[in-house]
């Protein structure tokens, strides 16, 4: 019958711990089997807690460079046509006219599917904003404050499933509005609007309230 190396108790048997005074038991050869035992589990737990680690960090970062998300006010616009085949050339905006409807601003849906990229300028109680609507490769339609107010721009075209600057070298996702080039944050600023009756609705008071980004 051994005895416990802290406190004397006498032990049945070959218990881990004292029963009396709870110390670990110490074998022949002076080891711990107990710390020995956890020892090993932690080094076995660290090569999958890294990898673990690894991927959600893959993940982070596939999610916010690699395949970002749409931009929220794009993400809600509707779909009016099918998936649309991208250009290898650029697309310059066409001008449209406006219409004034009660408290909204219409142009024909019709115009926007034709040329891909359609602006109109408005005058607000203040000053002159220009607007412009395009189709995204998946076709949405989308809405946007034409200005970049980093170069000045009021014009964009498209390319691909890239809208640019017709100023400066700046492009962005049509959908997720990541840029590309100088102006990162000055994208044409996407606002809602629905489609009724054939023509794409904005709410007056979007654009007239519009303050801009600076």
């Amino acid at each position: 019958m051994s005895a416990c190396s802290k406190c004397g108790s006498q032990l049945d048997g070959n218990p881990a711990y004292c029963p009396s005074c709870g110390a670990a038991v110490e074998t022949s050869a002076g080891h711990q089997p107990s710390a020995n035992a956890e020892r090993g589990a932690a080094s076995l737990r660290k090569p999958g807690m890294i990898l673990l680690l690894l991927l959600v960090i893959g993940l982070i970062v596939y999610l916010i460079y690699i395949n970002p998300s749409a931009h929220p006010v794009i993400k809600g616009q509707p779909v009016v046509s099918q998936t649309v085949e991208t250009d290898t050339g650029f697309i310059a905006s066409t001008p449209v006219r406006v219409n004034e409807k009660d408290d909204y601003l219409t142009i024909p849906l019709d115009d926007v599917i034709r040329y891909r990229i359609a602006r109109f300028e408005y005058q607000t109680p203040t000053t002159r904003r220009a607007v412009i609507a395009y189709l995204t490769p998946e076709g949405k339609v989308v809405t946007a404050m034409s200005v970049s107010e980093h170069c000045g721009s009021t014009d964009f075209k498209l390319k691909g499933s890239h809208i640019y600057c017709a100023q400066c070298p700046s492009h962005w996702d049509m959908t997720t509005m990541e840029a590309y080039a100088c102006c990162g944050k000055y994208f044409p600023d996407p606002i809602p609007s629905d489609v009724m009756d054939g023509n794409i609705r904005i709410q007056k008071k979007i654009v007239e309230n519009w303050a801009g980004r600076l």
